[in-house]
């Protein structure tokens, strides 16, 4: 059992079920209603930014996450060593690589061949395609994989961390690994990505610096940062990769292609790795990360150096673990404890949500934001009691009262997000 498994054993225990001194008792795949592609998320009543679900994995502990191919999300179902996929509706169906795991699934991305890489603490690599396909690839030297990341590299190889390694992974399975510099190993927190520049850049956590590796020759460059102990890399709009310090006080820092760095006082405060699992590249292309520190996922604004944070409606005992970006352009979510939300990115607002009219002949304008639209549609569940039109502008509606009773204006744009006004006439 692993260390990451350990720490929250107790916390699955309390929400499926399990003995303490063995392993959590799985039940059969669970399938639910999917979908071929992912539907957009709409938002829900007043156009509120998060989104919940419930997927009712078998395990209570989520980790990695990562765009598929097909267009859902999909995360790793840790505990039951499964691969989960949710559509933008919120079904899920979950495919076992129980049979060749060798620790516990906490690093994945998608490689070339479009099939997803899973690191598992193990001394392999398993890939796992959007059919349940699933082999495992042993790794040459026998090293173990990393926790915080995986990337497709510039080469089309799928690039990870080892304790003692970096190593990439090609599309037909054959392992190659690179020896860190001497003074440098047993990595256990290395995350993976790829720069602007082309090159893989990974975090040695152990020994405090940021490391750099050629794809086409494998020659590896460390820049050390004393006073940071970086897990998660991320790309960022700058150019620059980011990381993120495991330490008690908030600290983030960047290095540029050149390797010059930078280190800035601010972000979630990170004790250790189990809070700060995962960050990711989010759909506006900062790097956003999951706070499991105060129950919050930030993004990071690469050009003021800024950090906003985003409180999800999580339950008791339950913390945000990994993110990822969805094909809505909305950044999901996942947990440690089974909530799944998504955060619309770009919410539609619609101001105001409630019109009272104290006869008929009376008329009241709706407005309506959304970055990036321009056009949106109205209706009105019954004309007898109110008719909506253009108002003097795209952005806004006429709303005219005709006769006693409720009805419901419902304002919607192109992509599928509704918004309903309630409507009374006395």
């Amino acid at each position: 059992m692993t260390a990451r498994r350990l720490v929250f054993l107790a916390l699955a225990c309390a929400l499926t079920g399990c003995s303490v001194s063995g392993e959590q008792t799985r039940p059969a795949v669970l399938a639910y209603p999917t979908h071929r592609t992912a539907p957009l998320v709409q938002q829900k009543g007043k156009g509120a930014q998060w989104i919940q679900f419930t997927p009712h994995t078998i395990g209570a502990l989520d980790s990695a996450m990562a765009l598929g191919p097909d267009g859902n999300v999909w995360f790793i179902d840790e505990d039951a060593d499964r691969l989960a996929r949710i559509s933008g509706n919120g079904a899920v169906k979950e495919f076992s690589f129980e049979s060749v795991a060798g620790g516990s699934g906490v690093s994945m991305t998608v490689g070339a061949d479009k099939a997803f890489y899973i690191g598992d603490e193990s001394s392999s690599i398993i890939r796992m395609t959007v059919k349940g396909a699933v082999q495992a690839f042993p790794i040459p030297s026998g090293d173990g994989t990393s926790i915080d990341g995986m990337a497709l590299g510039s080469d089309g190889n799928v690039w990870f961390a080892e304790f003692n390694h970096i190593a990439k992974i090609t599309p037909s399975g054959k392992i190659t690994e690179f020896a860190y510099p001497p003074g440098y190993s047993t990595n256990q927190y290395g995350g993976v990505t790829t720069g602007s520049d082309g090159n893989v850049w990974f975090a040695e956590s152990s020994n405090n610096a940021i490391g750099r590796v050629v794809p086409s020759t494998g020659k590896i460059t460390m820049f050390p940062i004393p006073t940071c102990t970086p897990a998660a890399v991320v790309l960022g709009n700058d150019k620059n990769v980011w990381f993120f310090c495991l330490s008690g006080a908030p600290l983030l820092g960047n290095i540029t292609p050149k390797g010059k760095v930078a280190t800035f006082a601010i972000g979630g405060a990170f004790g250790s790795n189990e809070t700060e699992q995962f960050c990711a590249r989010g759909p506006d292309g900062e790097p956003w990360c999951a706070s499991g520190s105060d129950g919050t996922v930030f993004r990071v604004d690469t050009t003021s150096h800024t950090v906003t944070n985003f409180t999800p409606p999580l339950g008791a005992g339950v913390r945000p673990d990994a993110v990822a970006s969805g094909s809505d352009g909305n950044l999901w979510v996942d947990s440690v404890g089974g909530d799944l939300d998504v955060l619309v990115t770009n919410p539609m607002k619609v101001t105001p949500t409630k019109l009272s009219f104290s006869g008929s002949g009376q008329e009241k304008t709706v407005s309506v934001s959304e970055t990036d639209t321009s056009s949106w549609t109205a209706k009105s569940s019954n004309t007898g009691v109110a008719t909506v039109a253009q108002g003097s502008s795209k952005s806004s509606f006429s709303v005219t009262s005709v006769g006693k009773g409720r009805c419901k204006i419902t304002i919607s744009d192109g992509v599928g997000n509704k918004v309903a006004v309630k409507v009374t006439v006395m």
